[in-house]
């Protein structure tokens, strides 16, 4: 990547111009998704299906400061609807290298940090997913896909609480249903919604390099929110997970985690399960 940058220290405002491959600055984790700086021995759902960290794209743009707000804003490569699901967006990351670059969005972030420890923010993007796809006919599919979220944190004295809610809205459904060969419940969703509140303690906090942070995290997620008349909605994609953890960090490369997660969903097929993870940044 090239990027240029610009400071006016009287009036205490900063312009970074960026050009290349881009971290799109939805979400927590897209940004800062190395394990040592988050909570969690897997990624929270709404990260995950809705928000498909970690999401790179070739792109284009400006970041930097003005006041007590940080802004982002870029215009990057869009999503490829061939690859979106009843599971959620995921698939459809072009991840830069051989990305198709038919369609172009635009994605951008504004944060207030003007209060110590205090994070609030909302992102969005927008754009269309279809990459050149087609139906039967011959016309074009363009997947118009908007993606918000609306995140918050506060962190003091080794108290962690974090909170975030996201939506996604896709236009064409039905018909990159028909082109993708989806049937019954299989549909991808027009609108797809998830939400989760976390916190974490650091009962170390203070007492030099160590930490040991328990932490709680309920979420809900739903990747199927809505569907095309004549698709149905499978009742497994509408998820509540509960998550329980510990994470210990010796030094600041490495971090162990444990956690417990109780997942429901209303289908009543949910699984429960355990998550160890071991990590370390070099």
């Amino acid at each position: 990547s090239v990027e240029f940058a610009y400071l006016d220290l009287l009036y205490r405002q900063q312009l970074n111009l960026r050009a290349g491959m881009v971290l799109l600055p939805m979400g927590w984790l897209t940004e800062l998704h190395e394990p040592t700086v988050h909570l969690g021995a897997v990624r929270p759902q709404s990260e995950r299906v809705i928000i498909p960290s970690t999401w790179r794209e070739n792109g284009v743009g400006a970041y930097g400061a003005l006041g007590g707000f940080d802004y982002r804003t870029y215009v990057v490569t869009g999503l490829d609807a061939s690859g979106f699901s009843a599971k959620g967006l995921r698939g459809g990351r072009q991840k830069g290298a051989k990305a198709k670059a038919e369609d172009f969005v635009w994605v951008g972030r504004l944060d207030y940090t003007a209060v110590p420890g205090l994070t609030l923010g909302l992102s969005g993007y927008y754009g269309n997913s279809g990459q050149d796809l087609e139906d039967d006919d011959g016309r074009s599919i363009p997947v118009s896909t908007g993606i918000v979220d609306l995140h918050a944190e506060y962190r003091h004295r080794g108290f962690q609480l974090r909170g975030l809610y996201t939506r996604a809205n896709l236009d064409d459904v039905a018909r990159l249903n028909e082109a993708l060969g989806y049937e019954g419940a299989a549909s991808v969703g027009e609108t797809l919604e998830g939400a989760y509140l976390q916190a974490g303690f650091d009962v170390l906090a203070g007492g030099g390099q160590n930490s040991l942070s328990p932490y709680l995290r309920y979420e809900w997620v739903n990747t199927q929110e809505s569907v095309p008349e004549g698709w149905s909605s499978n009742p497994a994609n509408d998820q509540q997970l509960l998550t329980l953890g510990l994470a210990y960090q010796p030094i600041e490369q490495l971090i162990f985690k444990a956690e417990y997660q109780n997942i429901d969903n209303e289908a009543g097929t949910g699984v429960d399960q355990f998550n160890l993870a071991m990590c370390y940044i070099f």
